[in-house]
């Protein structure tokens, strides 16, 4: 029976002695609380707080669970539901061919629905090229990652074909952050005779300052356009601020507008020269190398317009590599070893901060690497594109400016390359190699190179066609192994040149065409076993080192150098039918003179002027009857007259006795005729 108490029990209970409780002494200030928390449940669904009330009766300061009187529950409401809608995203900057945006947020007003002013996160989801392969694209708000903010592009294959790219389909992910370089420009006169303006005028040149160093360099120009006929003085500039994204500029940049203003009024003249360049901006970098294997690799690159390291392609599945957006690349570019690949186009490259290398890339017959329309592609390293069987020309390659060099090497499908305009110079080499059909260079504007020249083993090639406005070559211009090269003369207006080869071109008859040719550093001409006749060069002066002709089978006279007045080496060996070498007849010097194994040649009466000499070596001439330097005066060093059967040695004797003024050691007259007498 549960007991309850009336006023007679509340009585004794205040009369019952010192173990009663003295109701004056209980306050309010005894009443208190305890709060733990409440697990999901029968009392809170979702879990919350359990809140106990009582009277500290004991007054330690804590409610005893005895104290309790009476418990009530703070429920946790339930959270707002996460929810997300799709909208069509079209083509632009954030998906290049269109897709779709995924905005997410939280429903906070219950509606069911997420409303504008609930949207908090936006990832594009965008279509790509490549069958089932999707891109999703996320903003990533400044911090580590990302300093000033980006994006992070996530791509896979969709394998459940619902047209989302979910978390598990995910297998590349790029970062790209936001970066911006500013935009320099600069007018400059452009001399006559200069492509494209034949009659001089003005170039405009635009990039950014990818250095940040204030000045416009030669690797960061990224656009130019020409101003033929217009004074440097009359060409204006305007800078805007802003080029947004579309056809000129898939993510942006700056447009610089030029125009000419004769008048100086600030606008433009009516009729006259006007142009905007546009310099596209990277407005997302990826820091680091990027390698591409397969095709999500390439597509998670989408929106990236910088790449601040070396883009390698090697993919041996992939069949086309298509990057629309990426204007800039700081490291190299080298696509290799892609034995799938049909189509590669980087039309929006603009910069490539060391070498583009296409190798080995057995089915390429599809290639754009940059736009000329809308600006040339600087490349700061080489151009390499070897071992490309399927390539048929290199018109592609149209807007690419390298500052070093470039190597064609055994693309064996091209046999008419078309132009390459825009290369006027290089600072290294230049090299054509082991074509089996090629019969043209594209080179038809360059005119300096700095380093070499080597055109090397072209099946079909007749002649360095392409050539016709080189003027100088530092290094060494090698003509070699070439089976039907007959003709020189595209090198016409060649002035200068380091070394000059000319070896082993089977149907090569003689070397006329250096109509222009005024120096060498040394000539060599070798193995060219039909050539009858080599000089030819009209306006050659100096030779620094050996001017040299060695196993030419058929050839017959050295002719027509009526210039030269300097070389330091004449050397004739080996040369069979050689009977001349007439184009020497107005040296007074020479450090030596080398005349070895050519078994027609009689007599060396082609050195009528011939005074000094360091070394004079004459060896093996079957035919040689005398040696005819009538006005040898001084031989230095050396003298050696040997193995010559016909040439009473007696001749050989009486000139050393004249001339010679070296060592005894260095005097050798041997095996010539001994039994022939002199007058």
């Amino acid at each position: 029976m549960r007991r309850t108490w009336g006023t007679w029990g509340l009585l004794a209970l205040l009369g019952s002695g010192c173990d009663a409780i003295d109701l004056s002494e209980i306050t309010q200030r005894d009443a208190t609380t305890r709060v733990h928390p409440e697990p999901a449940g029968e009392h809170c669904p979702l879990g919350g707080q359990a809140v106990l009330t009582g009277l500290d009766r004991d007054r330690d300061g804590e409610l005893d669970d005895t104290e309790v009187t009476a418990t009530h529950y703070v429920c946790d409401r339930a959270p707002p539901e996460v929810r997300t809608r799709t909208r069509a995203e079209p083509h632009g900057g954030n998906c290049a061919l269109g897709g779709q945006a995924v905005q997410s947020g939280l429903d906070r007003n219950a509606s069911g629905q997420l409303d504008d002013a609930e949207v908090t996160t936006t990832d594009y989801v965008c279509a790509t090229a490549v069958a089932n392969v999707l891109v999703r694209v996320r903003p990533v708000p400044p911090g580590a990652q990302c300093a000033r903010g980006g994006q992070v592009t996530h791509a896979g294959h969709d394998a459940n074909g619902n047209g989302l790219l979910e978390d598990a389909e995910i297998s590349r992910e790029v970062y790209g952050c936001d970066e911006r370089a500013p935009v320099l420009s600069r007018v400059r006169e452009l001399p006559s005779s200069v492509a494209p303006c034949d009659r001089g005028g003005a170039v405009v040149e635009a990039g950014a300052d990818l250095d940040l160093d204030g000045t416009l360099d030669a690797e960061e120009l990224d656009a130019t356009a020409y101003a033929c006929d217009v004074a440097p003085a009359y060409v204006k500039r305007v800078h805007y601020a802003m080029e947004p994204g579309g056809m000129n500029c898939p993510t942006g940049g700056t447009g610089v507008n030029a125009f000419e203003d004769a008048d100086g009024d600030g606008s433009p003249d009516a009729n006259a020269f006007q142009t905007t360049v546009y310099v596209c901006q990277a407005s997302r970098i990826h820091d680091g190398d990027f390698v591409v294997t397969s095709a999500v690799d390439l597509v998670a690159l989408q929106g990236v317009g910088r790449l601040r390291g070396t883009l390698r392609i090697e993919a041996p599945t992939l069949t086309e590599a298509i990057l629309p957006t990426l204007p800039i690349i700081d490291g190299s570019l080298v696509v290799q070893g892609n034995s799938s690949l049909r189509r590669l186009f980087l039309t929006s490259l603009r910069f490539v901060g060391g070498s583009v290398e296409l190798r080995d890339n057995a089915r390429l017959d599809g290639l754009g690497l940059g736009d000329d329309t809308r600006g040339l592609l600087r490349v700061a390293g080489s151009l390499v594109v070897e071992n490309n069987p399927a390539l048929p020309d290199l018109l592609g390659l149209v807007a690419v400016v390298p500052a070093h060099g470039i190597s064609l090497r055994a693309n064996n499908a091209i046999v008419q390359p078309g132009p390459l305009p825009n290369v006027v110079s290089l600072q290294g080499s230049l090299v054509i190699e082991d074509h089996l059909q090629l019969d043209r260079t594209p080179f038809i504007h360059l005119a300096h190179v700095h380093g070499n020249v080597l055109i090397v083993n072209n099946a079909k090639l007749p002649g360095p066609f392409g050539l016709d406005q080189l003027l100088t070559v530092d290094g060494e211009l090698e003509l070699r192994d070439n089976p039907v090269l007959e003709v020189l003369h595209p090198l016409a207006r060649l002035t200068s040149v380091g070394d000059l080869h000319i070896l082993g071109n089977a149907r090569l008859p003689d070397t006329t065409g250096f109509a222009q040719l005024a120096r060498a550093r040394r000539v060599l001409i070798q193995g060219n076993p039909v050539m009858t006749g080599a000089g030819d060069m009209p306006l050659l002066a100096q030779v620094e080192r050996d001017f040299s002709v060695k196993y030419n089978a058929g050839l017959q006279r050295v002719h027509d150098l009526p210039q030269l007045r300097s070389v330091s080496v004449v050397s004739a060996v080996g040369n069979g039918h050689l009977m001349s070498l007439e184009a020497f007849h107005t040296q007074t010097r020479l450090d030596t003179l080398e005349v070895l194994g050519n078994a027609r040649l009689t007599a060396l009466g082609d050195f009528p002027a011939l005074r000094h000499l360091d070394f004079l070596n004459v060896q093996g001439n079957e035919e040689l009857t005398d040696l005819g330097l009538g006005e040898l005066a001084r031989v230095l060093t050396n003298f050696v007259v040997v193995d010559n059967v016909k040439l009473p040695t007696c001749k050989a004797t009486a000139l050393a006795t004249r001339a010679f003024q070296g060592e005894p050691a260095g005097l050798h007259i041997d095996l010539n005729d001994d039994t022939a007498t002199c007058p």
